[in-house]
């Protein structure tokens, strides 16, 4: 017994040994609250091991092990898990199942080290990842029970004929919320000097829409009220198609050539971000900084389901770069698609693979 030892240094916390022991980082466990806790109500114990410097709030009992490989190995031979559980790491940690001494599963691998870790299953969150032999269940932290019902209205997008006559591109800037149309609009009017296309925008929120349309008239870009249009099509000098109402603002989802996800571009958005709607539609969809903590968002951003921007620059180079190259387009919106597909469900065929 070494010194820190004697001294009590390295005591565990009580409630490791003999655990469910799930190993992660600490930004993988914020968002694995339904995971851990369908974990606890099939196994009871369960304990966790942050291999890095983040902190764990919750009430689960919790060590973080030593950075250094031979002192992290160390630490779980004294608490013998009675089953380890690695989620979302990648394969250079492959030597914490063989220092644990115990049964294994890994979740969410990430590469192929993964696979010659031994363990009793190995599973991916997509088709197409570079991890032989493993499950396909999808993330049990995405959150995802059931897919939302699309709405399809084939006539809607007859209304964008003659932008598209016309060679002008469609994007759209969906459910947005508290203080983000300034940030769309100031994005839009780089990407009309990039290429002259249409901004559809529509708030969320119906209390707020006539005060951002009111608002929005500073910009002096030409705009189409959706309620208030009165032909057929959007007459091709439009710059903004403003959208009021709640049907709509689904189905236009169909007629656009890619998203930019509302309640992502602004900490202040109330709202909750729809990605899971224009991906079903097969359309690219952009994110921004904030909410990123929703665990289907989380979950995207970790699969590389969608674009992220941390700012309107990076923003701005999405949206120009899906403008420019519709092939690229066109496979990043089926592939996000695809994922998504798989994820209904993920968490019970995940935790139904543990025993």
């Amino acid at each position: 017994m070494g010194l820190l030892d004697l001294l009590g240094f390295n005591k565990q916390p009580a409630g490791l040994a003999g655990s469910t022991l799930v190993v992660a980082e600490a930004a993988t466990l914020a968002r694995a609250d339904q995971f851990l806790n369908a974990l606890q109500a099939r196994f009871g114990n369960v304990a966790l091991a942050l291999i890095d410097a983040g902190s764990y709030a919750g009430e689960l009992p919790y060590l973080a092990l030593p950075g250094a490989a031979d002192q992290a190995y160390s630490r779980l031979e004294k608490i013998r898990p009675q089953r380890l559980i690695v989620l979302g790491l990648d394969g250079s940690h492959a030597g914490l199942v063989q220092a644990a001494g115990c049964p294994a599963w890994w979740i969410n691998a990430r590469d192929e080290q993964a696979t010659h870790a031994r363990c009793r299953a190995v599973t991916v969150v997509q088709s197409g990842m570079p991890v032989p032999d493993a499950v396909v269940t999808g993330d049990p932290l995405a959150g995802v029970e059931q897919l939302p019902q699309i709405v399809m209205e084939g006539e809607l997008c007859e209304r964008l004929k003659e932008q598209r006559e016309g060679g002008r591109w469609a994007g759209y800037f969906a459910g947005t919320g508290e203080d983000e149309e300034d940030l769309a609009y100031a994005i839009f009017s780089r990407l009309i000097r990039h290429k002259m296309g249409l901004m559809i925008l529509a708030p969320r929120d119906p209390a707020r829409c006539e005060p951002v349309y009111r608002e929005s008239i500073k910009y002096r870009l030409q705009t189409i009220r959706h309620a208030r249009l009165s032909t057929s099509f959007i007459p091709i000098k439009t710059r903004v198609y403003y959208v009021e109402d709640p049907h709509p603002l689904e189905a236009l989802y169909a007629c656009v050539d890619f998203v930019v996800a509302g309640a992502t571009l602004h900490r202040h958005a109330r709202n909750a971000p729809d990605i899971a709607s224009p991906m079903l539609h097969g359309k690219p969809v952009i994110v921004g900084p904030a909410h990123r903590d929703q665990p289907l968002l989380a979950a995207a951003l970790e699969a590389g389901a969608v674009l992220a921007g941390d700012d309107n620059e990076q923003i701005f180079a999405h949206a120009r770069r899906l403008i420019d190259d519709p092939a690229y387009s066109q496979q990043l919106a089926a592939q996000a698609k695809a994922w998504l597909q798989i994820q209904p469900g993920a968490l019970e065929r995940v935790v139904a693979l543990i025993e």
